[in-house]
């Protein structure tokens, strides 16, 4: 039988890794394809997200993704190893919580490899949200066996890993975190069983510790931690909430999740006809799982809703056909008929989901987009080696992309000293070997990278800004496409610059006076 483990473990690694890597080099969407690429390079730089460059999420992501660059070199094959293993992680992680329900090895494996076939490779390269909700489902899976075998060890687990989501990003994270302390209170309470509470406090509280420790140590800053990744994303968070209504999220569960309700309704089912769905006996611990699994569907369908991001919710389907699955009494009459309902229903999930995600790259805004026309990304970098460059960016302003890129490459590399690069094409410093990184990650004008004018924290931002220009003794800013001056121009208040067009793409923009009246 243990080779057998192996076996599914083998299986289960080479599906992951080969179908994120594949699929992960396919097509380009530069703000979210390299959105931990020069970041996490620049962290073996001596820079640091929140310390250096303002962020307001992914912290956890460049730091993770800094190691796998030191380790195994900046290139596009180790930054697309970190997704891989992670989209391992989780499906390998699923299936041993799909053996601990009681589901037998081969609709474990089975259901396993539709999350590995549909987690990952709908974006393929490290990207916060996926981290986030990743960690938070396994940190999931480590409660509910905490709960079933009174393990310290899985609850310690369970702690750590929703605070590693946390730190990727802070939703759904937030939201999960609310509902595993509020089920272990009240499971606590009700089985009269304190020390769990005791017990999480205590974890809590020497992970929030180590936390505070880190950023004292690399003189991050509480108060820019607080501001940066609490605060500020707060205030963005409680607009885009209150742009849901209960006719938006009704409407997007009969139309966009309408899977998601069929499988609630046969949870809650399976509910129903369980008695004593609380007290913790024998026949109850996999029913616990259910009402957990209920909150789940409806925080990463509310999540999904406020984040107005594409669909990235759909590999969670496989995981609720295996609870499910588990939980079902099967008889001689009707287990065939059973089985092979769950099969189809999921094969159905896992084909329809990958074709439009994977293949069509609807995540990545290329279903559009003939795959087929690609150039090597090689030709641009020698770091990009495995990618196959096709983006639906600039199609009909540029069709000659891929060899502006190159010529903006070339003016670079000998004209980049005291300067900083603001781009979407975040590969730019790492090709160019810049020691300058820029003091925002992401650039975008919709108020979610940096506040704007109307945000209370605008000024902080500015004064942030600059002094990080100051302090590297900037000279001069480049742009390049679709971004230009007005990226950074309201950080100034004075036309202090000077802009000069070096070709179709790339714009440098010469510092005069900018800092007179800084402090």
């Amino acid at each position: 039988m243990q080779k057998y483990l192996f076996l599914n473990i083998f299986i289960i690694f080479v599906v992951s890794i080969v179908t994120n890597y594949y699929y992960g080099s396919l097509g380009v969407f530069p703000i979210d394809t390299f959105a931990f690429f020069d970041s996490a390079n620049s962290i073996n730089k001596n820079f640091l997200p929140i310390r250096d460059y303002w962020t307001s999420n992914g912290l956890l992501v460049d730091l993770i993704q800094s190691i796998f660059f030191k380790l195994f070199g900046v290139s596009w094959h180790s930054y697309l190893l970190h997704s891989s293993l992670l989209n391992f992680l989780l499906a390998y992680f699923s299936y041993k919580f799909f053996t601990s329900e009681g589901l037998k090895k081969a609709p474990s494996l089975f259901y396993s490899l539709s999350i590995a076939i549909l987690a990952y490779p709908s974006v393929g390269v490290p990207f916060s949200d996926h981290h986030s909700l990743i960690f938070s489902i396994v940190g999931i899976y480590s409660y509910i066996i905490s709960i079933k075998k009174k393990s310290n060890f899985f609850l310690f687990l369970t702690i750590f890993l929703l605070g590693i989501a946390f730190l990727c990003k802070q939703v759904p994270a937030a939201f999960f975190i609310f509902l595993i302390s509020f089920h272990l209170v009240f499971f606590s309470i009700l089985n009269k069983n304190y020390f769990l509470i005791i017990n999480s406090f205590l974890i809590s509280f020497f992970f929030l510790f180590g936390l505070i420790i880190f950023l004292d140590f690399n003189d991050v800053g509480i108060k820019n931690f607080f501001i940066q990744y609490i605060f500020f994303p707060l205030s963005i968070g409680s607009e885009r909430s209150g742009d849901l209504s209960i006719n938006t999220f009704v409407l997007s569960i009969f139309k966009e999740f309408k899977f998601f309700f069929i499988l609630s309704l046969v949870m809650l089912y399976q509910i129903i006809k369980q008695k004593n769905v609380i007290q913790l006996t024998e026949k109850s611990k996999i029913y616990n799982t259910n009402i957990i699994f209920l909150f789940v569907i409806l925080i990463s369908i509310i999540n999904q809703l406020i984040m107005k991001n594409q669909n990235m919710v759909f590999f969670l389907l496989p995981i609720l056909i295996g609870i499910i699955h588990s939980h079902v009494k099967l008889n001689k009459k009707n287990f065939k008929k059973i089985i092979l309902v769950f099969f189809i229903f999921n094969i159905f999930i896992t084909f329809k989901y990958h074709d439009r995600f994977n293949i069509d790259r609807k995540f990545m805004d290329l279903q559009n987009i003939n795959k087929s026309n690609f150039e090597q990304g090689a030709y641009i970098s020698d770091k990009l080696k495995g990618l196959k460059w096709v983006t639906a960016v600039n199609q009909e302003i540029f069709k000659n992309e891929v060899e502006l890129i190159k010529k903006s490459l070339e003016y670079l590399r000998v004209n980049k000293k005291n300067s900083v690069i603001i781009t979407y094409y975040q590969f730019i410093n790492s090709e160019l070997d810049h020691n300058l990184y820029s003091p925002n990650r992401w650039y975008t004008d919709d108020g979610i990278s940096y506040p704007l004018k109307d945000n209370k924290y605008h000024d902080y931002y500015v004064e942030f800004f600059k002094r990080k220009l100051k302090k590297k003794k900037i000279e001069k800013i480049y742009t390049i496409y679709p971004l230009d001056e007005k990226a950074f121009s309201f950080v100034f208040k004075n036309n202090c610059y000077d802009t000069i067009k070096i070709n179709d793409m790339l714009l440098k923009h010469n510092i005069l006076n900018c800092f007179a009246k800084l402090k």
